[in-house]
């Protein structure tokens, strides 16, 4: 892990001109444009090395954990400021302790872009999402509660350059609420392409650094034509408990 780590981070540093169109954790400001549809279909392969410790072989034993994330985004633009939309997804997971698939629960989404660029100033939107308990609790696809999200969205252009921060909260019922936030740096590459160099982490407030998660990932954002998009991605863990890598793909449909 630690290799794939300082190999993001390199990544990260040499690309500090990325555009925000193109990333896998981190938001912007941006919302469906009124009267219009936005739907997508991503993909996210995770995988990570377990090490323990065995007594009686006095061996350290690797159990490697791999999940699957599989899901299906529809967003209408109700004003031009104002989205909301729907993600069905699907889970495969195959780690040491289970073998399950299946839907989660469905997220009910919006986001409201309060403010737009204007001097130096960057735009402000605030996305909420709530998450009732629609999928099967007793093979750990649900909480089994209604799970809340809040993220407060920033997003400034300087010359070339497009920064994006996030910063939010996941109220996550039985089990410790996450606080999240996440930085990237973009641009276009091309007319075409972008590239995104970004930092994604998640705080519960126990435990040291390597007890929450804190991610580097550099993903590419493509226009196929005006109403198709694909993006591809990588990520690597930078704290113990983050996977050790990632792999992500969204298609991307605008009509």
């Amino acid at each position: 892990m630690r290799k794939i780590t300082l190999l993001v981070i390199s990544i990260i540093l040499f690309y500090s001109s990325s555009y925000s169109w193109a990333s896998l954790f981190i938001d912007d400001i941006y919302t469906t444009d009124k009267g219009r549809w936005y739907i997508d279909f991503s993909a996210d392969y995770y995988r990570n090395v377990e090490k323990s410790f065995d007594d009686e072989s006095a061996e350290v034993i690797k159990a490697a954990s791999r999940e699957l994330e599989t899901a299906a985004y529809i967003s209408y633009g109700l004003t031009d400021k104002w989205d909301a939309g729907m993600t069905l997804p699907y889970e495969f997971e195959n780690s040491r302790d289970a073998k399950v698939n299946g839907f989660s629960d469905i997220v009910i989404e919006s986001k409201y872009r309060f403010l737009d660029e204007k001097g130096f100033w960057p735009g402000f939107a605030l996305y909420f999402d709530v998450k009732p308990p629609t999928a099967n609790k007793e093979k750990g696809l649900s909480s089994g509660k209604t799970d809340y999200t809040i993220n407060t969205i920033f997003t400034k252009n300087v010359g070339k350059y497009v920064f994006d921060l996030n910063l939010g909260y996941f109220f996550v019922a039985g089990a410790d609420d996450v606080l999240f936030y996440s930085f990237d740096i973009g641009r276009e590459l091309t007319e075409k392409l972008s590239v995104c160099a970004e930092i994604y982490a998640e705080n519960t407030f126990k435990g040291n650094f390597d007890d929450n998660i804190f991610i580097g990932a550099l993903s590419f954002d493509y226009q196929i034509n005006e109403f198709i998009s694909l993006e591809v991605g990588a990520g690597g863990g930078i704290s113990k408990s983050s996977p050790d890598y990632q792999l992500s793909s969204t298609l991307a449909f605008t009509f």
